[in-house]
């Protein structure tokens, strides 16, 4: 599921075996707690895995409010060093309540059972410096895999950090293409999107945003390449679900 929660990013992976996994959180704790309640029958008050691809407020915000709401078995995200009153709340509510947190970078994998898998692809194991933003840049990416079927989480990652997969020949491929950093035209270049080769595109974006997202260029790229049917917003679309059994894949959208 592809949360609608305004200019943010927020995800949640259910597998067959009954696991709730949870990628950022978005801005608004609120709007968070509406839509996992929307997923979550009320008596499952558990998170298997929490993942914060990187430390801005637009990803871990809402992540703090579950920390507090719900059981949470285990925190991972990427290790960067980041100084705001948000993420010291987060790290702080972490430590309080002694949750299982461990820092991952490319090349390991996390297994879910019924051969269903994350691959960590991004940050490398030394971390950008000295590039637009190296925050973004060593943000988690991360491509989920079930049977024939595979999902790109691409956090806010930016062209640095896009040639820099391209150039460690990172497997790439995915069924679909979450688009980095809400459609900005920092991310999301021809040469990406060409290897990457989605047949489906999802920007989690917020409507009437003061950043332009998505940005024209980025969405005529995607149009030419996949087709505009095949893209799909939050801001327009609210939710989006995906479906899959490992071989076919189902979309089902909010409106």
């Amino acid at each position: 599921s592809f949360f609608d929660v305004g200019q943010g990013d927020a995800f949640l992976i259910q597998t067959p075996s009954g696991q709730n996994i949870l990628i950022d959180g978005g801005p608004s704790p609120q709007a968070l707690c509406l839509e996992l309640s929307k997923k979550l029958p009320f008596w499952d008050r558990t998170i298997d895995l929490v993942i914060s691809t990187q430390p801005h407020a637009d990803h871990i915000t809402g992540l703090i409010e579950i920390l507090h709401r719900y059981e949470v078995k285990q925190v991972i995200e990427a290790d960067i060093n980041y100084n705001s009153t948000v993420y010291h709340e987060w790290l702080y509510v972490i430590n309080s309540n002694n949750l299982k947190y461990n820092t991952v970078e490319a090349g390991q994998i996390i297994d879910l059972g019924n051969e269903i898998r994350i691959e960590v692809l991004n940050p490398p194991s030394e971390l950008f410096e000295g590039t637009s933003s190296d925050i973004d840049n060593n943000g988690l990416v991360l491509r989920l895999c079930s049977g024939q079927i595979s999902f790109l989480f691409t956090a806010d990652i930016r062209h640095e950090a896009e040639l820099n997969l391209i150039m460690q020949r990172a497997n790439l491929r995915s069924t679909v293409l979450k688009v980095a950093h809400h459609g900005s035209n920092t991310s999301s270049s021809v040469r990406f999107l060409s290897i990457t080769d989605p047949e489906i595109a999802v920007i989690s974006v917020g409507s009437d945003n003061n950043y332009g997202h998505p940005n024209g260029e980025v969405i005529n790229i995607l149009e030419n390449y996949i087709g505009d049917d095949r893209i799909y917003r939050t801001d327009i679309s609210g939710t989006i679900e995906l479906i899959t059994d490992g071989n076919r894949l189902w979309l089902k959208e909010d409106t």
